[in-house]
């Protein structure tokens, strides 16, 4: 089959050195899976709309804070046929795309460095805090990850090549399943359309014909899916959130100049009138320091200096290689993105950061490679010396780090789920309420068992369902059907009345109490 021919292409030997980084890679996930004590906030939903797929619950797949369905969500519902245990079984796909990531990782630095430089490489991705920490949470990022990274190796690996038709098409498979997982990777498949073209090559648009037409299949799969289920167009292809990114940015910076030209006109003296003068006109100084915070804190400050060494090696090569010309453009892109992400929601955390990681990866080897080039012209040392020691210093700076146990803290929200769930069971689905800052636990390991897919983030509008007054509220509260209540002393709407002083014994049963820096006191309440 022509399918095998990138196998065939590919030489699958190791050295002993990278399949210890591999290893080291996968059971430092693997640790990191251990001794995260609780499921993140996001991953709540994934794993309901998991729930949802594996029950045949159609109509509460996208009924839960997400509009649509991810391969996250789907791989979950696979392994827990496996696992049995949807907390395991939505780990164990984290973990595992998250280890396979390192593969695509290695091939890509092979293809420009030798052995050592890529092992060395590789050990730095491998040990990236940002990476294995995600590795072990329930998020999209691993599979977008490895799909992302496997996409670029196929595509870097056909232009140098006679034999391109099978790598172009299998490169856009991959990103659009990385796209499948988070919408953003659409942006390498377009850049790569535009590189196809642009370049100076033979048969470009033969290739461009190749590399679209998985995105072609795509578009008629995905309208079959309308006509035959009725879906909204936008949700299949996500056409709102590619909008939002292309022109709310502009928007969003229009009305946030003049939201400080309005509070410096209400301030007429002092250094904030002052400050608020200056600052409205440099909004967009401010965005790219804070993209360029983030950026130094995913590649964890010590990889950063190896990062900003390499920087100076891509000049040398640029001429040389067309591929390297290829992972420049989509890190330029890809930097544009981020900072028109920065200027739309000024939210940013650094798992957004990997779509400008992934083509860095030969920064960082070149920065190796000038590393061990400065010690072994400095200080006389031969190669079997500076491996060692660059390698110890990589494991010395990130292992600490990585070893670290998460979100120890924030195991009394889930203390506080399974004393629900042992008091009733998993026969039947319980609603609980809570704020917004914490339904999602409480809901979620409370129905843990329960074999179904009740949404976790039901009951979290604590504004709403308060009232204007105590008899307001228990109304609220029994109409909706609601068991337990988690009141918490900070999170209890402002400027309503006193909930404590007015609680009748007659309404609520007083549980347990628990305490976090977050939420200060707790009390759950079953409602009577």
């Amino acid at each position: 089959m022509k399918s095998l021919a990138i196998l065939k292409d590919i030489r699958f030997s190791f050295t002993r050195e990278v399949i210890f980084v591999f290893l080291l890679g996968f059971v430092i996930r693997l640790f990191a899976c251990q001794y995260t004590y609780i499921v993140n906030p996001d991953g709540v939903l994934y794993i309901h709309q998991a729930r949802a797929i594996y029950y045949g619950l159609w109509d509460s797949i996208a009924s839960c804070s997400l509009s649509y369905v991810s391969n996250y969500s789907v791989l979950i519902a696979a392994a827990y046929t496996v696992f049995h245990d949807w907390i395991i079984a939505a780990r164990a796909v984290s973990l595992l795309f998250g280890s396979l990531t390192l593969i695509p990782i290695y091939f890509m630095l092979k293809r420009f460095f030798d052995e050592h430089i890529s092992a060395l490489g590789t050990l730095v991705f491998a040990l990236m805090p940002t990476f294995v920490g995600r590795s072990s949470d329930v998020v999209r990022g691993p599979i977008y990850w490895f799909f992302l990274t496997l996409g670029l190796y196929l595509f870097i690996s056909q232009i140098e090549k006679t034999k391109y038709r099978i790598y172009l098409f299998f490169s856009c498979v991959c990103f659009l399943m990385a796209a499948w997982a988070r919408i953003e990777a659409l942006l390498f498949t377009v850049i790569s359309c535009f590189y196809i073209i642009g370049i100076k090559q033979e048969r470009k648009f033969e290739k461009l014909a190749i590399f679209i037409i998985p995105v072609a299949l795509s578009v008629f799969f995905a309208l079959a899916i309308f006509v035959i289920g009725n879906a909204p167009v936008k949700d299949i292809f996500r056409i709102h959130e590619v909008a939002e990114k292309l022109f709310t940015p502009f928007i969003e910076y229009r009305g946030l100049r003049a939201s400080l030209a309005e509070l410096n006109n209400s301030i007429q003296l002092g250094a904030l009138h002052y400050f608020l003068c200056k600052a409205k006109t440099l909004i967009w100084f401010i965005a790219f320091g804070t993209l360029m915070i983030y950026i130094v804190k995913v590649f964890f400050y010590p990889f950063f200096f190896i990062f900003i060494v390499g920087v100076g090696g891509i000049k040398a090569r640029l001429k040389n290689d067309r591929s390297i010309l290829y992972l420049v453009l989509l890190s330029i892109f890809t930097m544009i993105l981020l900072y028109f992400h920065v200027l739309q929601t000024w939210i940013m955390e650094n798992r957004f950061l990997a779509l400008f990681v992934f083509p860095c990866c030969v920064w960082i080897g070149f920065g190796l490679e000038s590393i061990i080039s400065f010690l072994r012209s400095r200080l006389k040392l031969k190669n079997h010396v500076i491996l060692p020691i660059v390698c110890l210093l990589i494991l010395g700076s990130a292992l600490p780090k990585d070893l670290k146990p998460r979100e120890v803290d924030k195991t009394v929200f889930k203390q506080i789920g399974n004393t629900i769930a042992r008091r009733e069971g998993s026969s039947n689905k319980i609603a609980v309420a809570a704020s917004q800052h914490t339904i999602r636990w409480i809901s979620f390991y409370a129905n843990l068992k329960y074999k179904g897919a009740p949404c976790p983030y039901k009951y979290g509008n604590l504004e709403d369902l308060a009232g204007n007054s105590y008899s307001q509220f228990v109304h609220n509260l029994k109409k909706e059907g609601i068991r337990y209540f988690l009141w918490e002393e900070r999170h209890w709407p402002q400027k309503r009345y006193n909930f404590i002083k007015w609680k009748r014994s007659k309404d609520f049963v007083e549980i347990g109490h628990w305490r976090h820096p977050d939420t200060g006191r707790m009390v759950l309440l079953e409602v009577i």
